[in-house]
């Protein structure tokens, strides 16, 4: 019995050890086509190779971890990339090799980014422009270096920084425009490395402090100028650069169309230096006033028109009379319907139009750049107009009011007198009803005996 168990036993177990899938070896699997998922492409990758690991970092700790957060390294550049070497090696002579790039001048910088950001090829995945490096050699950065071999001029690394380089965008990165005034003011700002330019070191505190400064810096209005609006990044000279008005244009678009049309304008293409720039400063903006167009201080027409019969003074008087009449009548209106609202007047149709009249002022400055107090005559009456409506609106609405307060007041009036009427009468009648009421006091009698 038991070697017929045993039996039956190693024939199952044959059967079995036959049925069983063989396993390929490791050969058969190289060999064996690959399958290909339904649809799929058998087209060869265009995908980039995974690269190596660089054995960089065992020495240049600091410098990888720096490039390990930039946008290059997100690009899949690495060290070898602008450094060349052996990236696996870990042997220094074997590492660095004899074709390893120091980058420690400012002309190889320059080439060793020119390489990837002025190829078209390369650059076209990324949107990126490829006329910067040309840009650059047309700068004053570029032609002191080009000319003078001036090793002080900035170059990319100077701004954009050396491993850590961040978008333009990210404001963690020195080209952000809310960072520009600190990355320029590096060099800019140093008294001692622009003495031997004979340039201005106090400009970048002075627009710290100005109005686009502050506008930027402390507002954080990102439509505000930063150093490279007005002067260009890598050309560092914008176009239309020779005409300062030009350049303020690209945002005053409205003021310079006034400007155009003014003698102010006809004066500066006839050689005089009559620009943004002689009344408004450069790096010192300041907030502009109607009292710029009186007196004789640095900047007020006085300061050119001195004469006293010049007929430009009288102009000044009327532009300045014009702006401050309507900034007047807005601000009055604006306290009438401050006084109303605390009255609870509803006042939608009338700040409506005070609005109006405001942008109908912002107008009227502008327009005050033409020179011209007849330019500007219809935008004051319009404004004026805008504000009349508004007081006769709003003194429509506060007789209304005042209609009917004084209803209100007489009805509630007559409604309290007539109630006490007939609250009085009430009790007349109840008072003669009890008096009158037959068995009344036959009742009392028997609920008392009882």
């Amino acid at each position: 019995m038991k070697a017929s168990f045993v039996i039956a036993l190693g024939f199952a177990l044959a059967s079995f050890a036959s049925a069983a899938p063989t396993v390929p070896s490791t050969e058969a699997l190289a060999a064996a086509p690959q399958s290909t998922p339904f649809g799929a492409s058998r087209a060869k990758s265009t995908a980039r190779p995974k690269p190596q690991t660089e054995q960089c970092v065992v020495c240049h700790g600091k410098e990888g971890h720096e490039l390990s957060g930039s946008i290059h390294a997100k690009a899949e550049l690495h060290c070898t990339s602008c450094h060349g070497g052996n990236p696996t090696a870990i042997e220094v002579a074997t590492a660095h090799g004899k074709e390893l790039k120091k980058l420690s001048t400012p002309r190889e910088a320059l080439e060793s980014c020119g390489t990837c950001h002025a190829d078209v090829q390369r650059m076209r995945l990324y949107g990126q422009r490829t006329d910067q490096l040309s840009l650059y050699w047309t700068s004053k950065h570029g032609e002191k270096l080009a000319k003078d071999g001036d090793a002080n001029v900035a170059t990319c690394i100077s701004c954009h920084g050396v491993h850590d380089v961040l978008k333009a965008n990210d404001t963690r990165s020195p080209v952000h425009p809310f960072n520009q005034a600190e990355t320029c003011g590096r060099c800019h700002g140093d008294a001692q490395k622009m003495a031997p330019y004979g340039l201005d070191s106090k400009v970048v505190d002075e627009y710290r402090t100005s109005l686009h400064g502050r506008a930027l810096m402390q507002d954080s209005h990102q439509a505000a100028p930063a150093c490279a609006t007005c002067h260009g990044s890598h050309g560092a000279a914008p176009p239309r650069v020779g005409d300062i008005e030009q350049v303020c244009g690209n945002c005053h678009s409205v003021v310079q169309e006034h400007y155009d049309e003014s003698p102010h304008a006809i004066a500066s293409k006839n050689g005089k230096s009559v620009q943004c720039v002689s009344c408004h400063g450069s790096h010192t903006i300041a907030p502009p006033s109607p009292a710029m167009f009186l007196g004789d201080e640095d900047r007020h027409c006085g300061s050119c028109h001195a004469d006293a019969k010049d007929p430009a003074r009288k102009i000044g008087s009327e532009l300045h009379e014009g702006v401050t009449g309507l900034e007047r009548v807005i601000s009055e209106a604006e306290e009438e319907l401050r006084r109303a609202a605390g009255r609870g007047l509803f006042l939608g149709a009338e700040k409506g139009y005070l609005d109006d009249a405001r942008g109908l002022l912002v107008r009227a400055r502008a327009s005050t750049h033409r020179a011209s107090s007849d330019a500007q005559t219809d935008i004051l009456n319009r404004g004026q107009a805008m504000v009349l409506q508004t007081r006769e609106s709003l003194a429509t609405k506060a007789r209304t009011f005042r209609d009917r307060k004084i209803f209100t007041t007489i009805f509630g009036a007559l409604t309290l007198v007539f109630a006490i009427v007939l609250l009085m009468y009430g009790r007349t009648i109840g008072g003669t009803w009890k008096k009158g009421a037959p068995g009344s006091k036959a009742r009392g009698d028997v609920n008392h005996a009882g």
